[in-house]
């Protein structure tokens, strides 16, 4: 006995775009993503800290950790708490940390909150596809500026936040990635940083950036120092 296809054609929405090509497997070099070198991934050490956290807590994961809060795990945001004031100076507590399943759905939370079909968002004219994706399906314009060696060009900033106010157009806010930038690996100086802020604040435009989590590294990497190249 055989069974007839379905066709799900007549169930789709208008305006799809058209499928996805099928897929052929990984090239050799891509740039899809931020890929590392699999031979620097610890292995060993991540073994034993699962080892570690599954013997010490993993009666825990009967309530799903819900026992920390909606924040997530409760450890985790103090850590981070201090690490951010030892390393940035960033003064919050653990209850100002909220834990996220990656960039994704923090964009999505951000988003959610602040925007509405018709805003406009001022973005890195080269930058993350997934940032892009998330404002195109919820009706966001967003204004591109070009980048050079350091990162997003303020002149093109000021330009750009000129025209929307002279447009009668308030940005809803600045979303930059300064340190290691996708996807051109950029690192924006200290003195850029500074007039970004300044520009976000004349302008009253909100800023949001990434800090990007590097494996094995203590710290961020620094703002590059324009002195040296």
């Amino acid at each position: 006995m055989t069974s007839a296809s379905f066709d799900f054609a007549p169930l789709l929405p208008a305006g799809l775009p058209p499928p996805a090509a099928r897929w052929t497997g990984l090239a050799k070099y891509s740039f899809v993503g931020g890929n590392i070198d699999p031979e620097q991934v610890p292995v060993d050490g991540l073994i034993d800290a699962v080892n570690a956290v599954l013997k010490r807590e993993g009666k825990t994961l009967a309530t799903y950790g819900l026992a920390n809060g909606p924040q997530g795990y409760r450890p985790l945001r103090e850590f981070l708490s201090a690490k951010l004031q030892r390393d940035a100076g960033i003064a919050c507590a653990a209850d100002d940390i909220l834990l996220v399943s990656g960039s994704l759905q923090a964009l999505d939370l951000v988003n959610q909150t602040l925007l509405a079909r018709g805003d406009t968002v001022i973005v890195e004219q080269e930058t993350y596809q997934g940032a892009l994706n998330r404002l195109t399906r919820l009706g966001v314009q967003a204004v591109g500026i070009p980048l050079d060696r350091d990162g997003m060009r303020m002149d093109a900033l000021a330009s750009a936040l000129a025209d929307l106010k002279h447009r009668g157009i308030r940005p809803k806010y600045i979303y930059t990635i300064p340190t290691v930038q996708n996807p051109t690996g950029t690192i924006m100086p200290e003195p850029r940083r500074a007039e970004l802020l300044r520009l976000s604040r004349v302008w009253r435009a909100g800023l949001r950036g990434r800090l990007l989590c590097r494996p094995g590294l203590g710290r961020q990497p620094p703002a590059r120092d324009p002195r040296h190249g």
